[in-house]
């Protein structure tokens, strides 16, 4: 993720993302919004930027009992991202042990007509990589990324003591 500019629009999500303890480099911690405004812009922003989509599921491990979360998945479906946020929570409640979050998960799950793109295919080949290399819960949601559930285990575990 590249250094943000303050007065870039995106900025103040970062920082408050950054001090839920978001692991994003060149961003300083700073809780200018509130945790479920942050994570729904988040949520958005994610579709295109892998590095975000990596950190969340350590925001969302480590505020799960204190979000609002009919404000949080409010925003998500306001932003069409509230696919998103049930992926998310069925990995993070995965990773972390926590089936409250795939219950959650669960309640928000409706079956998508299409299939999406995370990261949009520069070409046939990143296209075909995501086809490949879709883990099962991305693919549940009907969403392709080339990113396996390893990546985001492996951060997930160097920044949460599981």
């Amino acid at each position: 993720m590249a250094p943000l500019s303050p007065t870039a629009p995106w900025h103040r999500a970062a920082e408050t993302l950054v001090a839920l303890g978001a692991p994003l480099a060149g961003v300083e911690p700073r809780a200018s919004l509130d945790a479920e405004t942050a994570l729904a812009r988040a949520l958005a922003r994610a579709r295109e930027d892998a590095t975000l989509l990596r950190v969340l599921p350590v925001v969302l491990a480590r505020h799960w009992r204190t979000l609002d979360w009919p404000r949080l998945e409010t925003q998500a479906r306001a932003d069409g991202s509230l696919e998103t946020l049930g992926m998310l929570l069925e990995l993070t409640g995965k990773l972390a042990g926590v089936p409250a979050l795939r219950e959650r998960a669960e309640r928000l799950w409706s079956r998508r007509a299409t299939t999406e793109f995370f990261f949009s295919p520069k070409n046939q080949f990143d296209e075909e990589l995501a086809r490949e290399r879709t883990p099962p819960f991305a693919r549940r949601w009907g969403f392709l990324l080339n990113m396996g559930e390893d990546s985001f285990r492996g951060l997930f575990e160097r920044h949460l003591a599981v």
